[in-house]
């Protein structure tokens, strides 16, 4: 009987292969915004604008890319920097909704602080798209440790994907 599993489970990887195998890529170009929600004050963060390329695999469903986020200095105190965001993202092909996992290496060139931070956190948006072309909107958590204190940011973000 186990016999009977182990060769069902080697047939179902057999069949996915040809789909996992048919990958595509994507380029999204994007702006975002946070608000640091905790610790107070509540205060803005600054706006980013992102460039994600990645591939995409199983028929678009799964995403692997890897964001370069420039930080744009529109608040007091703030300089231009670099983050860098790879990311996986599940995106069911009928429903318009999205799901992302985000790991962040942030202030990259120092600019806006004395070390390079570490978040994770992750994003639920909606989709929309017509061919090659979609745009989305969506919101997503971005903890980061700053000073062994969690900074909690919630973060909203629209953009423009070419699917190739």
């Amino acid at each position: 009987m186990r016999r009977w599993y182990q060769a069902a489970l080697v047939l179902c990887f057999l069949a996915l292969a040809p789909a996992a195998a048919h990958a595509g890529f994507i380029l999204e170009g994007s702006v975002g915004k946070g608000i640091l929600v905790s610790p107070a004050p509540v205060k803005a963060t600054q706006t980013n604008l992102m460039l994600s390329p990645g591939i995409t695999l199983l028929d678009d469903i799964l995403r692997l890319q890897v964001g370069f986020v420039g930080d744009l200095p529109d608040i007091s105190n703030s300089k231009f920097d670099l983050q860098i965001r790879p990311m996986l993202v599940v995106a069911p092909p009928i429903l318009p909704i999205y799901g992302r996992a985000i790991f962040a290496v942030a202030n990259v060139f120092h600019n806006n602080g004395p070390k390079t931070l570490f978040a994770y956190g992750a994003a639920a948006g909606l989709k929309l798209g017509l061919g090659p072309i979609g745009v989305f909107l969506e919101a997503g958590f971005l903890p980061r440790s700053v000073n062994s204190r969690i900074n909690w940011v919630i973060e909203g973000r629209g953009g423009v994907a070419l699917f190739f």
